[in-house]
């Protein structure tokens, strides 16, 4: 079997079955050997290929109401942190930007079109309409509904992408409670679920060990969930809890969870902010903390792989990348948690709506 990820204009292909030939550019001529039908299929093998290899991954967007301060003079209406970004392309994804506020439809297509989708913290409300809790749930809803059926479609959440995760899995329902552990790296307590858990049976025993011994779990929240907050809502069974921290007051906190039926992560704590924020002086960048955030981006990027979902058309999927966007960088401002920031407005979404 041969892989056709990288094909250019004249690329030649050998086979021992077969003699070589030339594919012409667009498929528009095959040499006599293929009929078109056969160049379809081939063709359709391309594509899938390249989706399997390089994964499209859509990041949710939030509301602006903790970086509209670092833009006084502009309007914003959302923004996605370059950290996520780059998180996932390290892991050999590539990115899509999710609008809030769109239609049901929207929110459809997003989930059938990309191989992932990623729940960013950040800092905004749930109930805000049309806003990062409303979107965030409707994807929920979809991935659930591709995953019932069959279709392999993971889900992560970081932070409030963790916390979101359990308000969309109760339709809207806000079961966070105060919990401050702010500007602080600490190493895991990992539970006996942890050690036949997707997310971390197969870890390299580096990351296990520095995950569970040293101050590599970067925390930046005032909520949290805990098992007693998920039993008391009928959602505990649904969810092996991997691993536990305690904050400030010595409340114990789930720091990391995953669904015990369905291809869905979360963390509280930011593997991304080891690789790629440097604004706060306690994020951790050592060999060990950079190791372990890269393990989190693998580990993620992998399980896209296994979806085949793509998008209609070259067209569309390249016009709906986050390349068609510029990060800026914010960490001249000196307030800000962000070393760089892709901001949108509505001129953005109207641009690109997956269509």
């Amino acid at each position: 079997m041969f892989v056709l990820s990288s094909m250019k204009r004249g690329t030649k292909i050998t086979d021992n079955y077969l003699k070589t030939y030339t594919i012409q550019s667009g498929f528009q001529n095959v040499s006599k050997m293929f009929n078109k039908a056969s160049a379809l299929v081939l063709l359709t093998l391309v594509v899938v290929t390249c989706s399997l290899e390089t994964p499209i991954i859509g990041i949710l967007s939030q509301e602006t109401f903790i970086v509209s301060h670092l833009f006084p003079e502009e309007r914003h209406d959302s923004f996605i942190a370059a950290s996520y970004v780059k998180h996932i392309e390290s892991g050999g994804g590539r990115v899509v930007p999710i609008w809030i506020g769109q239609s049901e439809d929207y929110y459809r297509r997003v989930v059938s079109y990309t191989n992932g989708v990623l729940f960013p913290g950040g800092g905004t409300y749930f109930n805000v309409t049309g806003g990062y809790g409303q979107a965030a749930k409707q994807i929920y809803k979809f991935a659930l509904e591709a995953n019932t059926k069959g279709i392999y479609y993971p889900v992560w959440g970081s932070c409030l992408g963790m916390e979101v995760l359990a308000f969309a899995s109760l339709d809207g329902k806000d079961i966070r409670v105060d919990c401050l552990l702010k500007n602080v790296a600490v190493p895991l307590n990992f539970t006996k679920a942890a050690r036949k858990s997707k997310l971390f049976s197969k870890a390299p025993k580096s990351v296990l060990t520095a995950l569970a011994s040293q101050d590599v779990a970067f925390n930046f929240h005032r909520y949290c969930l805990t098992k007693s907050v998920l039993e008391e809502n009928s959602i505990l069974s649904n969810w092996k809890v991997l691993a536990t921290n305690k904050d400030v007051n010595q409340l114990e906190f789930i720091s990391a969870m995953e669904s015990k039926e369905f291809p869905i992560y979360g963390v509280q704590f930011h593997p991304e902010k080891n690789q790629f924020e440097f604004e706060k002086n306690k994020i951790p960048h050592s060999k060990e903390a950079v190791e372990v955030a890269q393990y989190f981006g693998n580990f993620f990027v992998d399980e896209a792989r296994r979806n085949n979902n793509t998008f209609p058309s070259i067209a569309t999927e390249k016009k709906s990348l986050i390349y068609n966007y510029n990060p800026r960088y914010t960490g001249l401002k000196g307030n800000s948690v962000y070393e760089q920031l892709y901001v949108f407005d509505k001129t953005d979404f109207e641009a690109a709506q997956l269509l």
